[in-house]
């Protein structure tokens, strides 16, 4: 049994109403992969955190005061203009790399996962900003574990074991332009959503027949735009709009879909409404997700070869594009 937390910024607090749920339902995890925010929710699991401890947390976010500015507007624009005056008397033109530096932020995943060990299987998925590649990290457990999948997995086979997870949750939460990215050894970490938002592939390959997949991307009906912060925010998710919808099919997934899209990503004051909003979004599909529990394994591993047999036979009738085939093999 894998669970596949997705990105969100604050709304991964939905993922603890979610966790809270599963646990009354009495659902065993045996393996949980994390995005962007979804990885801190998946460390914090994986090293034996209940629900309601993090439910606690949540109520005590701290919030604004995570935020450590790492762009300063008058020395910026004193830089940048004097580049494009004297361009040659300057080797580059020296800007912070992002609007925050992060560094407050990988504190408080530190002061939280402090002096833990992990109780289960874990994955999480940052990207390289140098290859444009996704990355995996995982436990000692999980390093080198990974086997090949029925699909074409667009995952890198290599899991990095972990070395600093406050570091490397940082690095899959580091959405770019507001977080300043993490080196991390030869990789340049970023927002592990770039690449896989809904991280159900590295279940797959990790062995998982049956994959709770809870993604927190709803495109908001009747949107508009008020701040900039907005605007990226919207930008952003038009483009995840494109991949998900692949990432979460197959029998072998049951996908969750708590309603928060029309809250927003910044939102401190609502981190709570979150956690509701995943209780919800599994209480109103209980019998549904017990019918799924209760599948045989075997059931669900054949219905997915299947389909991957029929999606492969058609893609080679059609003779798609080398793009489409990655896409077909995701399905």
């Amino acid at each position: 049994m894998g669970l596949a937390l997705s990105g969100g910024t604050l709304k991964a607090a939905a993922h603890v109403g979610v966790l809270d749920a599963l646990e009354a339902m009495r659902v065993q995890i045996d393996c949980v992969a994390g995005t962007s925010a979804g990885s801190y929710v998946a460390a914090l699991y994986a090293h034996g955190l209940k629900p309601r401890e993090m439910v606690k947390m949540v109520k005590s976010f701290p919030g604004p005061r995570l935020l450590d500015y790492g762009f300063p507007l008058v020395s910026s624009l004193f830089t940048l203009t004097k580049y494009r005056l004297w361009p040659r008397g300057l080797k580059s033109c020296v800007l912070p790399s992002g609007l925050l530096q992060g560094r407050r932020l990988e504190e408080y995943f530190r002061k939280a996962l402090k002096k833990r060990s992990a109780q289960l299987p874990y994955y999480l998925i940052a990207t390289d900003l140098y290859s444009g590649a996704p990355v995996v990290y995982g436990d000692a457990r999980t390093t080198g574990n990974a086997r090949p999948s029925l699909h074409h997995s667009s995952l890198s086979r290599q899991i990095h074991r972990v070395t600093d997870l406050a570091r490397v949750v940082r690095g899959s939460c580091s959405l770019p332009g507001i977080l300043t990215p993490v080196p991390m050894g030869e990789k340049l970490l970023v927002d592990g959503g770039l690449r896989s938002y809904v991280p159900v592939e590295v279940l797959r390959d990790a062995g998982c027949t049956h994959i709770i997949a809870v993604n927190l991307y709803r495109l908001q009906e009747k949107w508009q735009p008020e701040t900039f912060a907005h605007v990226l925010a919207r930008s952003f998710d038009i483009i995840l709009d494109e991949t998900i919808d692949g990432d979460v099919q197959g029998s072998d997934v049951f996908s969750l879909t708590p309603n928060v899209s029309h809250i927003s990503w910044h939102s401190f004051r609502d981190m709570e409404n979150c956690v509701h909003a995943g209780v919800k979004a599994v209480t109103d599909c209980q019998e549904a997700l017990e019918r799924f529990l209760d599948s045989p394994s075997h059931e669900v591993s054949a219905t997915s070869q299947r389909n991957k047999t029929t999606e492969l036979k058609r893609t080679k009738d059609e003779q798609p594009s080398p793009v489409l085939n990655l896409r077909v093999g995701k399905v």
